[in-house]
């Protein structure tokens, strides 16, 4: 699997989350859709969004409320796809009308061609399903862990595991089963082992492991956390998509 082949995927996901088609975020014009609960969207989309925008690098999409649909076509007829997100002042303004929070992220998949497995001077365990659960009484790794049971619908499914010496948790890096297509991974680490590239070996070595089951896994961070975006790019990552939403 490419890095060309892993975006093909993230972007027909975000055409099933988003109610559009995955040609839209390749095309010249912005489009603006209405949201909808598609069969197949990501686990963690449990309502229809308000206002939710992606891009890919060329034309955004917005996947938004019948009630604003008028406003946001007209509003995205004024801007390039590249820079109609950095015009996110004017759609905040606006949509405090209504009461909506403004949420900012930046995701990244595996360049495969990047993606070398490390070999850490600790110890990492791999984990699957009901073995994660063991995991739960600590509520330190919120960042790679769901707390949710192998029954749920959507659960944590995998995690690697890094330990020291004395056989204390260095870090915890974990993955969900977001979609069928496409896991995300999320990364924790104690304070006392930051800095000594255990996120960086983690979420390598895990990112790996999902590989190898014909799934992409992805990395989403808020778009100020830089030192959240070099783990990623670290680890292997490329940025693939930006995301602005209101709810």
């Amino acid at each position: 699997m490419t890095y060309s082949d892993a975006k093909m995927i993230a972007m027909r996901q975000s055409a099933v989350d988003l109610n559009c088609e995955a040609e839209d975020f390749i095309s010249d014009k912005n489009k603006v859709v209405l949201s909808k609960l598609n069969k197949g969207r990501k686990r963690y989309i449990t309502e229809t969004s308000f206002c939710n925008l992606v891009c890919y690098g060329n034309a955004c999409v917005a996947s938004v409320d019948v009630n604003i649909k008028d406003f946001m076509e007209c509003f995205m007829q004024k801007y390039d796809g590249r820079y109609c997100l950095e015009q996110y002042l004017i759609l905040d303004e606006e949509f405090k009308k209504y009461g909506k929070n403004i949420w900012k992220s930046e995701s990244f998949i595996p360049d495969i061609r990047r993606l070398v497995i490390v070999s850490p001077d600790f110890d990492v365990n791999i984990y699957a399903e009901d073995e994660i659960c063991q995991f739960y009484r600590d509520k330190r790794f919120s960042n790679a862990l769901g707390y949710k049971e192998y029954e749920a619908e959507r659960r944590d499914v995998i995690a690697a595991v890094g330990r020291s010496a004395d056989g204390q948790i260095m870090g915890i890096a974990g993955a969900s089963n977001d979609s069928d297509t496409m896991w995300q991974v999320g990364i924790d680490v104690m304070p006392e082992f930051r800095g000594k590239g255990v996120a960086t070996a983690l979420l390598n070595i895990l990112t790996a492991e999902i590989l190898k089951k014909n799934i992409v896994p992805f990395y989403t961070t808020p778009w100020s956390h830089v030192a959240s975006k070099g783990v990623a790019v670290s680890s292997g990552y490329k940025p693939a998509w930006v995301n602005l939403a209101w709810w």
